[in-house]
């Protein structure tokens, strides 16, 4: 037996899964109903207790090849964790992998109803212990891993992107290298001068760690390079760039996690469902003059994407789809 522990003292009675040891973490939610090995590799997601709001969870078992990085939340949550999983591509449980890379997780927790008071209460910390009087709240600080230096390229590449790596997923430089660019990734411990020195037609921030430690020279990096190099702005890099820029930047009420959240796009006034996974959001207000919002949620009118024109930079809180990509293609000057 074991509880999940909400910082507002409610308790929530399971059962363990995945390695036998407590965990401390802002509680999120994610809505999904397939993809849980993206989300527990979703670098966004580091530091958190991720909580999967889809009943079952592990019926296609996992799939190694399909993790977008190696980070790991401090903890997991389920109703039902399937341990018979049916799939041609499956090399063991979801129960197997969770003990494999050291993430602890409890099942049989009523999940509809820890959602409906994450909806009403708002972000808090959990903690998942053997007792609720175990339950321990504090969090380590969570750091982005310096990644090592790596090119990928397409078939035919016509461009090529410095990828300034902050906790990329690997589905982002999949989805560059398909577009026909070749991607250098370079660690966030890399200047503006280095990566604006290197033979690039365009500079990609990635995302990365929510609530992650960003040294304080980054947002001047930051600054040094927009405006000399078109740039496009993902997840954590979004932020990065609008507070490098003066931007605010405001916690929400319970992040937008999930596949299918509409955004608006002002440009072409088409609406797209978009794959999220955050918890801040800027400020558009905070930015006149600067930039202007281009991108905005249905559900809650906020900002998910913005246009600094005379920066060549384009900035958005969701995985980029086609759209985003050509829009940046012209940014960079010219079609593909």
């Amino acid at each position: 037996m074991a509880y999940l522990v909400l910082e507002n003292g409610m308790a929530f009675e399971g059962k363990r899964i995945g390695a036998m040891k407590d965990a401390a973490g802002e509680m999120v939610f994610f809505t999904g109903v397939v993809g849980y090995l993206e989300t527990l590799s979703d670098p966004a997601n580091a530091g958190h207790i991720v909580m999967q709001t889809f009943p079952v969870v592990g019926n296609y078992g996992v799939e190694e090849e399909d993790e977008e990085s190696g980070y790991t939340p401090a903890g997991y949550v389920v109703r039902s964790l399937c341990d018979t999983p049916s799939n041609f591509r499956s090399t063991g449980s979801l129960n197997d992998y969770l003990v494999k890379k050291g993430i602890p997780g409890i099942c049989g927790v009523d999940t509809r109803r820890l959602t409906a008071v994450l909806r009403q209460e708002g972000a808090m910390k959990a903690s998942i212990c053997d007792a609720p009087e175990q339950a321990n709240f504090d969090t380590d600080e969570i750091c982005i891993i310096p990644c090592e230096k790596a090119v990928y390229s397409g078939e035919e590449a016509k461009k090529t992107v410095a990828l300034w790596d902050f906790g990329t997923k690997n589905s982002l430089i999949s989805r560059l290298c398909q577009r026909g660019w070749q991607v250098k990734k370079v660690p966030f411990t890399e200047g503006a001068e280095s990566i604006l020195s290197m033979d690039c037609d365009a500079v990609v921030l990635s995302g990365g760690p929510e609530g992650a430690h960003v040294p304080e020279n980054i947002l001047a990096q930051i600054r040094t390079l927009l405006g000399k190099k078109p740039v496009l702005a993902v997840g954590l890099g979004h932020v990065l760039a609008a507070q490098a820029l003066g931007g605010r930047v405001q916690k929400m009420h319970t992040g937008h996690r999930g596949q299918n959240q509409p955004v608006f796009c002002t440009l072409n006034r088409c609406t797209y469902a978009t794959c999220q996974n955050h918890g801040m959001q800027v400020e558009p207000d905070s930015l006149q003059g600067v930039g202007e919002m281009i991108y905005k949620n249905l559900n809650d009118q906020g900002c998910e994407g913005m246009l600094y024109p005379s920066l060549g930079c384009l900035s958005v809180q969701f995985d980029p789809n086609e759209q985003v990509i050509s829009l940046f293609e012209t940014l960079m000057g010219g079609d593909r």
